[in-house]
């Protein structure tokens, strides 16, 4: 029997901490707010094309306030949702999130996206970080994430973090695997396994 989660949905909903980047830059990470569909619809307009096909394999129009709502009003029951702010001003940076099915299942989807401007600054590594380390606490033991196969920095970021790892290719994108139901281990040469000779280059 599954152990009962550390964290409730109510928890969950509470979470807000301050942290920073490796480099030194301040970042807030909280539960995402109904609120933030306003900034996340002002956001929208500056991200560039290959961001949102990284995130969404497709670059979608301009969404409505009302389709950013399904985003931003969740449950956190099936639904974890956060959100990192950037700096004194805390600026939205990105935005991060795991689904899994049913209340019960430990099983989880993640998806994560940071602005343009902000990318390659280490935020997107807090984020994930926290989505993994609250998830499990959540009650999460796997993470499927799927990935573009040119989306480079998130398959390297995803190896990184040490869990057992495995990928599978198929038609442009990588369905990531992470075992995380146990400690990380910051050798993880071992611990993952690539199902696709063709796209080696990423092992580094």
């Amino acid at each position: 029997m599954q152990a009962a989660p550390a964290l409730t949905s109510q928890d969950v909903a509470r979470l807000y901490y301050n942290t920073q980047t490796r480099y030194g830059a301040p970042v807030v990470i909280r539960a995402i707010q109904p609120d933030d569909k306003y900034e996340m619809h002002e956001i929208y307009p500056t991200l560039s094309q290959h961001t949102l096909y990284m995130r969404f394999f497709r670059v979608i129009q301009q969404p409505s306030l009302e389709y950013i709502t399904r985003y931003t009003d969740v449950d956190f029951t099936t639904h974890l949702a956060l959100v990192a702010l950037w700096g004194p001003e805390q600026r939205l940076g990105a935005a991060g999130r795991l689904i899994r099915g049913n209340a019960s299942s430990d099983v989880a989807e993640l998806s994560c996206l940071v602005v343009d401007d902000l990318q390659k600054r280490g935020l997107g590594r807090l984020l994930v970080d926290e989505l993994i380390n609250t998830g499990r606490a959540w009650g999460i033991n796997k993470v499927i994430a799927l990935v573009h196969s040119a989306n480079t920095p998130m398959l390297k970021l995803l190896k990184g973090l040490g869990y057992p790892t495995e990928l599978i290719y198929d038609d442009g994108e990588f369905t990531v695997t992470l075992d995380i139901h146990q400690s990380p281990c910051q050798d993880n040469a071992s611990h993952h396994a690539t199902l696709s000779p063709m796209h080696q280059g990423i092992e580094a």
